[in-house]
Order: C-alpha cells, then structure tokens, then sequence
C-alpha cells in the first residue's frame, strides 16, 4: 500500500479533517508524543489541519506519522466518551461528596429553597408593580 503521508526534508505531514477529529484531540495526540517528535500545526483548507512531525531521533517517518495517527484516534475516544458519560460521571460524583458528608446535603437542599423563595419574592414584586388593566368604558 502506497504511503498516504507527504514526506519532506526529513518532516512528514498528516492532514487531518476537523470534521473527523477536534482540534483538542489534535492538541492531545501532539502533547503526549512531545518526547518522540517536533510538531508543527498548520491550517491545511477551511476543515483541514495539517500536522507537520519531525522526529527528534532517527525513526522512521512512516511509522512517526502512524503512531500520531494512533494517539489521535485514542484522543477522539476519549472525549467522545467524556462527553457520552460526563452527566453520570457528576452524578456518581455528588454521591460521593454527600455520602462522605451527609451534612453537605441538607446544606445544599437549604440553599435551594433560599433561592426557590427568593425567585418567587422577585416574581412577586414584578406582578405588583404591573399597572392594573384598564377596563374598556
């Protein structure tokens, strides 16, 4: 198979498409291969970032540029599954707070009513400072 990757003076280019990848998943793919390669990013076309990698030792390009592919890829995972499970993530993480400290709970169910009661305080001075309708003569 043919390589799909642009190599020049020893840098080897992976475009990737924006619609496929977030840029944070690029960002993250480039931060944790820091140690193997210098990264270079550039906007490629309107939904294309081009990513330039030169190693920092002798390694091949082709397998530089796999290994990317590779992180990038964990890296779209990941995030897709953090935002997937990040409503059960805060849920499982409330029940730790307030089971650690049941206190926490009737703290927080307090704060609540104080704000219920003065939400319904400010609607109530809103209905009484309307002007009264006017009835037809």
């Amino acid at each position: 198979m043919k390589s799909k990757f642009v190599k020049a003076d020893g840098w080897v280019k992976v475009v990737v498409q924006t619609k496929v990848y977030a840029l944070q998943a690029v960002y993250s793919a480039g931060y944790v291969m820091m140690d193997k390669a210098y990264f270079y990013l550039d906007m490629d076309s309107k939904d294309k970032v081009a990513v330039w990698l030169k190693p920092k030792g002798k390694a091949d390009l082709d397998q530089l540029a796999m290994d990317f592919c590779q992180e990038l890829l964990n890296y779209a995972h990941y995030f897709a599954s953090l935002k997937v499970n990040a409503e059960s993530m805060k849920l499982l993480l409330q029940r730790a707070l307030f089971s650690a400290a049941p206190s926490l709970v009737k703290e927080a169910e307090e704060k609540e009513i104080q704000d219920l009661i003065k939400e319904l305080e400010m609607e109530e001075e809103k209905e009484n400072k309307k002007p009264a309708k006017k009835g037809k003569k």
